[in-house]
């Protein structure tokens, strides 16, 4: 992940983690619910403030997460103290590493923060911590009015532009079947942002 991207992350969690909180992210938790067999072991990719972590450990499944800022997994900690031994500092996409493999895993908006090249290598390492006919849903913005030609933001963080076929091509190439597409409007009703939420099998 861009060293930028991971400083405003870093430099900004205990306010980014207040608005995490209070965005509405309904749609998705339903769809992490209807993707996911009960009491699978999960991962989370890019966890922020540990909203969904803690969300899905409630509704019985065993989940541990990750996040490229120390910060965010500080705050997330401060907010969520029963998470504080299932949290863990990783930077995408070398860091990608576990002695074990996962049922599912899920990352939601943060893959899009990845260069092609860290995307693809992060989808391949993704697909290999699944076990067979595992799923993985993740969740980009597919749409953004708030970049610059080169895919920056005014607050320096980098988001990947790729078309709806350019990300299913992708995730097609490191060996995953699609299961389900869907676009939605933007959960901190911020207009000219759109997001894909992609589930995948291995």
């Amino acid at each position: 992940m861009k060293i930028n991207t991971i400083n405003y992350y870093e430099e900004n969690a205990s306010t980014l983690v207040e608005r995490y909180e209070s965005a509405d992210v309904n749609n998705v938790q339903n769809l992490l619910l209807k993707t996911f067999d009960i009491n699978s072991k999960l991962l989370e990719i890019g966890c922020g403030s540990g909203r969904d972590t803690l969300f899905m450990i409630k509704s019985n499944y065993n989940v541990i997460a990750i996040d490229g800022s120390k910060n965010m997994i500080e705050e997330a900690k401060k907010i969520h103290p029963e998470l504080k031994e299932r949290l863990f500092h990783k930077i995408l996409p070398n860091d990608l590493e576990f002695d074990n493999k996962f049922d599912g895993i899920y990352s939601i908006s943060t893959l899009m923060h990845l260069s092609k090249d860290a995307l693809r290598k992060t989808l391949s390492k993704v697909y290999n911590l699944l076990n067979q006919n595992g799923k993985f849903l993740m969740s980009v913005s597919l749409f953004r009015d708030d970049i610059d030609k080169d895919g920056f933001d005014n607050k320096g963080r980098f988001f990947l532009s790729l078309s709806f076929e350019e990300w299913i091509k992708i995730c097609e190439e490191v060996g995953f079947s699609i299961v389900k597409t869907k676009r939605n409007k933007d959960g901190l009703d911020r207009s000219g942002i759109e997001w894909l939420t992609l589930v995948l099998e291995k």
